[in-house]
């Protein structure tokens, strides 16, 4: 995201309008932040998933787990397992039906459609 450049001060609207920009790329900062994805090696996704280094290795071989091999070396990408973890998630009833619910409810408000 580019930084907005604050204009040269030369009366109190210059710089209500600097603190304005200001405030605005910190809400934003706060709002968004910076996602940063590492690498790790298999010792490190294993301590990550807390599961054991050959399980690691056969759910590589089975394609189960996302990763990437360079060189003979595995890497795995905390973003990528964090939501591999999530697509495994199992949702509460509660959740379950929400999910009932809404459809229903956008089912019924298309127009033509009828329950």
């Amino acid at each position: 995201m580019e930084q907005e450049e604050i204009p040269p001060l030369r009366s109190i609207d210059d710089l209500m309008g600097a603190i304005r920009i200001v405030v605005r790329q910190e809400i934003t900062k706060a709002l968004h932040p910076a996602v940063e994805d590492r690498l790790l090696t298999v010792s490190e996704a294993a301590e990550y998933l807390r599961l054991a280094k050959p399980t690691i290795y056969s759910l590589v071989q089975q394609n189960k787990i996302p990763y990437m091999k360079q060189t003979k070396r595995l890497y795995f990408s905390e973003l990528k397992l964090k939501e591999w973890l999530d697509q495994s998630r199992i949702h509460s009833n509660h959740e379950r039906e929400m999910s009932v619910i809404n459809k229903l409810v956008k089912r019924k408000t298309r127009p033509g459609s009828k329950l």
